[in-house]
């Protein structure tokens, strides 16, 4: 179990930062919960107790004395992460995705005619066109850009006794990859 957490003594400046950010209304909720516990561990209260009154979990009590204790309120108001997740796909990653998505397998050597997400995902992931992200996830990239890959239906046996003579015979469908109509 973690060592217990004791507030340090605030500074003069610190007691009336405090004060003024309690009665601040423009922060947010999160913000102002941090300042809330910080007081009221000050006044005595118990850390767990804080965090019940505040509405928090304990161990986000404890953080928070924690980073007050170590930098004092420098940290309360920051955003966590400005600029966000770092993007796992570059744009020129998406783009060589389509090319291959629009290109024909034949083209590029395979034995089989139409892509389907699996095999375009394994091709792309195998030439390191892609991080190693999932079949789904691909799916959505292709079908933010407009395409779309049609499902290949198949089954084990036929009913039609005339099956063997019209299996080669084309309807005039096209499978593969495909642009969406928007």
């Amino acid at each position: 179990m973690a060592r217990p957490v004791h507030l340090r003594a605030l500074s003069r400046a610190e007691h009336k930062l405090l004060r003024e950010k309690l009665k601040d209304l423009s922060l947010s909720v999160r913000v102002h919960q941090r300042y809330r516990i910080v007081a009221d561990v000050l006044k005595g209260h118990a850390v767990a107790d804080v965090a019940d009154r505040v509405g928090c979990h304990f161990t986000v009590a404890y953080d928070w004395i924690r980073r007050f204790n170590k930098s004092g309120f420098t940290t309360f108001e920051q955003v966590p992460n400005p600029r966000g997740r770092p993007p796992i796909l570059k744009a020129e990653q998406l783009r060589e995705l389509v090319e291959v998505a629009l290109s024909s397998p034949a083209e590029r050597g395979l034995p089989f005619s139409n892509w389907s997400v699996p095999k375009l995902s394994e091709y792309c992931r195998q030439r390191r066109l892609l991080p190693p992200v999932t079949d789904e996830w691909v799916r959505r990239l292709l079908r933010r850009e407009g395409l779309t890959a049609q499902r290949i239906r198949t089954w084990k046996t036929s009913q039609d006794p005339d099956f063997d003579r019209k299996k080669n015979v084309s309807g005039g469908s096209i499978a593969g990859v495909r642009k969406v109509r928007r």
